[in-house]
């Protein structure tokens, strides 16, 4: 009972410091305009995990800071070629194994607010778009200075 009071303590407390509890009409609409604009120059599942981990983050088109949401944002996360976003779902990946794990122990809700905070964590580092896109990586085409080895083991990480 303690460690789940805690747990929403923490989680409410984030929600505070980030923004996600403020009452604001136009926060929303802001944000997503703002949003849709730094998704240039991403690859689709970078651009789509960011996406929607803001929106469950903003608890916009029936997302929220949940289970069902964190596998979708997991699965997209997958195909993600920035190293930051890629690590960030690997986090929350983690916290989602864990919590299914507990279903009906008594740290499950400790371990469900943890995947809220993870989902947290991923849309924190899509805010920074010029660190999100240097992390991005691309395979080699072999060119001048690359190895055939370079190329395949870069291509099977890929596939």
């Amino acid at each position: 009972m303690r460690g789940s009071t805690i747990a929403a303590v923490a989680t409410c407390t984030l929600l505070a410091i980030t923004g996600c509890a403020n009452n604001s009409e136009d926060t929303p609409t802001t944000a997503t305009a703002a949003g849709a604009a730094n998704m240039a120059g991403l690859d689709k599942g970078t651009a789509a995990a960011c996406t929607m981990a803001s929106q469950a983050t903003h608890g916009e088109n029936g997302r929220d800071l949940d289970l069902a949401t964190a596998k979708q944002i997991v699965t997209l996360g997958r195909t993600s070629r920035s190293t930051i976003v890629t690590a960030a779902t690997d986090v929350l990946s983690s916290a989602v194994s864990q919590a299914q794990a507990a279903a009906g122990d008594p740290n499950e809700a400790v371990l469900t607010a943890e995947v809220g905070t993870a989902i947290l964590k991923l849309q924190t580092a899509c805010q920074d778009t010029d660190a999100v896109k240097a992390s991005i990586t691309t395979p080699s085409t072999g060119g001048e200075g690359a190895s055939a080895e370079a190329t395949s083991a870069i291509d099977n990480k890929v596939n």
